[in-house]
């Protein structure tokens, strides 16, 4: 006898775990930036905005299963002595991203 819960697939239970599956994939590929703590944050120095983003690249930590700095396109736009706020967009999200990082993580783009 088979039982069948409320919900199931009755007819393809194949696809319902292929589903599930992509599903898992999916969570598994995103990934998350990894930016500096408060306690760094305050102690690198008052901010400073720039008028216009200033295009950059910077090594980005980003947590995977594990953390992994990845060097991505981006714009600075917010400083401290020692910290970069920068923006970027990923191919993982329609909406950009915001991360403190190291000042000596970021690489000013020449032009």
């Amino acid at each position: 006898t088979t039982i069948i819960r409320m919900g199931e697939n009755k007819r393809y239970p194949e696809l319902l775990e292929g589903d599930i599956a992509r599903a898992s994939a999916k969570i598994d590929r995103q990934t998350r930036p990894v930016g500096l703590s408060e306690p760094e944050l305050q102690s690198s120095g008052m901010r400073q905005d720039a008028r216009e983003p200033i295009p950059v690249t910077a090594w980005i930590h980003h947590q995977v299963l594990w953390t992994e700095p990845q060097l991505v396109e981006a714009e600075a736009i917010a400083w401290t002595r020692d910290a970069v706020l920068v923006r970027w967009r990923s191919h993982y999200s329609v909406h950009p991203h915001h991360t403190w990082v190291w000042a000596s993580a970021v690489t000013r783009k020449n032009g």
